[in-house]
């Protein structure tokens, strides 16, 4: 009796475990994920996810997310219902909190049971959270990645190493899941599952790398660590540490009112660097007023997710590879000359594929969007199907020949690609490309982006020429093309450049004809760098 007995408990024990672990159910699973709020006294806000864990009343997330001012406010959202909470423990290594909840609501599940192993390359993973801080909550499809050692520091920009390597929050060596995608703005804390809707792991992210993210898992086996830790306050450093993860962050700003829309690329001023900005609210009740509504685009594939706005110099300042910015630089001079632009203040509109982790650009204020005919474009009062400047993207699955070249050697599968681009314009004219404007950059895990230049500046009889910049980016299973084309190359523009050359746009008095041709070569300018701007997030660097 008592071995029947035994063996009846097994057997439930194994259903039990084997039905928790089925699948991933993302509505059950949604009753453990919550929305972080931190409200600062500085009229900004730090925005994450995290989940319930062993009690109803604790809450992990993020520790950069957390603000030392003591005014500041921790509110956690379980659905419609808001509770304060106060910090009850504190794993700085591995950037983690525990939060305790006054009064939690009831009918929320704790997690309390984690995936052990490491995810095997390539395996899938699912992160659960609140892109930006938004109300909705979303799943983000991620695949493990491949990266030796595993190591946060070898995805991290140099100006982030100097700082965490004092502050040690969290430790540039800490042993991390390294993802082939990229986690959005406000998954920072968000739990990260298996197919089976096991805990891998903890999102965390909201660094920048000029227009790339920089997102990674911490493995859920730390989660002893940080409930057994007998620090129990927020750590000395923590502010500096903060002050990095610039896309978990919202500030209020002032309503502005509308203006028309000109002929021209929006010139805005240089503000906060690295805050999004948002519409002022009030307090506690409205906060939701200062988060940007998500904007997202799906294309074959891929869907795009708008993620911040920045000024090339914000760019720039963020980049762990500024210098790479001028390749933009030198070939806009030997197409145009040596004009003097106000380029710093040039805005564009960054948006991010998670699961493959790619980004692409716009100028400022444009919309990107899907045409009857299924092409991925960009729209504004300057770029269009009939204007001077058009912004297109095109996007194939690889097949297996072609996966094939480019393990092998991904300088002939760019070749390769170059050449078919090439081909296809040259059916409607006589095209030649500028080689010495050809680049390739490798962002590590067999991810790269070649960059090439063509133009029909050669071709005879013809009214007007074409200046066609390409972005080619892939990984292994997929590739994206962005390409800008400039038709504005007629005579009489070929003659006014001419007649300007060297023409400060700096002058405050400036004739209308001079105030044209600034704004027209603004516009060219931020239509090359949208198209550099393609490129992959979390990049390898040596360590």
């Amino acid at each position: 009796m008592t071995k029947s007995l035994f063996l009846l408990s097994l057997l439930l024990t194994f259903f039990s475990v084997k039905y928790a672990f089925a699948s991933l159910e993302p509505d059950v699973l949604s009753k453990s994920t919550v929305r972080i709020v931190v409200k600062k006294p500085n009229n900004a806000m730090g925005v994450a996810s995290g989940f319930l864990w062993q009690k109803n009343h604790w809450v992990v997330t993020s520790l950069h997310v957390m603000d030392p001012h003591p005014r500041s406010k921790i509110i956690i959202d379980f659905g419609k219902k808001r509770r304060l909470a106060k910090v009850s423990r504190v794993f700085p290594e591995a950037d983690l909190v525990l939060l305790e909840v006054v009064n939690p609501p009831k009918g929320w599940r704790p997690l309390n049971q984690i995936k052990q192993a490491k995810p095997e390359y390539r395996e899938h993973v699912t992160a659960l959270g609140f892109h930006h801080g938004a109300l909705a909550m979303s799943t983000r499809e991620l695949l493990k990645g491949y990266a030796k050692p595993e190591v946060l520091k070898q995805f991290l920009p140099p100006y982030a190493v100097d700082t965490l390597a004092k502050t040690n929050i969290p430790d540039v060596e800490f042993p991390i899941y390294y993802l082939d995608g990229s986690l959005l703005p406000g998954f920072s804390g968000a739990p990260v599952f298996d197919s089976q809707g096991r805990l891998v792991g903890i999102g965390n992210g909201g660094l920048e790398n000029g227009a790339a993210n920089v997102s990674w898992v911490i493995p859920a086996t730390n989660l002893a660590k940080l409930v057994n830790s007998k620090l129990r306050v927020l750590p000395e450093g923590l502010k500096s540490t903060s002050e990095l993860f610039t896309l978990d962050k919202v500030t209020k700003a002032q309503r502005q009112p509308k203006h028309r829309q000109r002929n021209m690329v929006q010139l805005p001023r240089l503000s906060n660097l690295f805050v999004t900005k948002a519409h002022a609210g009030s307090e506690l009740d409205t906060d939701n007023e200062l988060l940007p509504p998500l904007y997202s685009v799906k294309y074959q594939g891929f869907e795009f997710v708008k993620v911040k706005s920045r000024t090339l110099a914000e760019l720039t300042l963020s980049s762990a590879t500024p210098n790479e910015f001028n390749q933009v630089d030198q070939l806009f001079k030997s197409v145009y000359g040596n004009f003097i632009l106000d380029i710093s203040s040039l805005s564009f509109d960054i948006y991010s594929d998670a699961f493959y982790g790619i980004n692409i650009a716009v100028p400022r204020g444009a919309e990107l969007y899907v045409d009857a005919q299924g092409y991925l474009l960009a729209r504004s009062a300057t770029l269009c199907r009939l204007c001077f400047y058009e912004l297109q993207y095109h996007a194939r699955m690889l097949d297996e020949k072609q996966q094939a070249t480019l393990n092998q050697s991904p300088h002939r599968f760019f070749e390769q690609k170059a050449l078919e681009h090439w081909e296809a314009l040259n059916e409607e004219g006589e095209y030649v490309e500028y080689t010495d404007y050809r680049n390739i950059t490798a962002y590590g895990g067999n991810r790269f982006v070649l960059n090439a230049l063509f133009a029909n500046f050669s071709e005879p009889l013809i009214d007007s020429y074409e200046l066609n910049y390409v972005s080619i980016a892939t990984n292994r299973d997929s590739w994206l093309q962005a390409q800008a084309i400039n038709n504005r190359f007629d005579r009489e523009y070929l003659d006014l450049l001419a007649s300007q050359a060297q023409l400060n746009c700096h002058q405050v008095n400036l004739s209308i004809t001079q105030i044209d041709l600034c704004e027209s070569l603004h516009s060219a300018y931020a239509l090359l760098m949208s198209v550099y701007l393609t490129g992959f997030s979390n990049r390898f660097y040596s360590i």
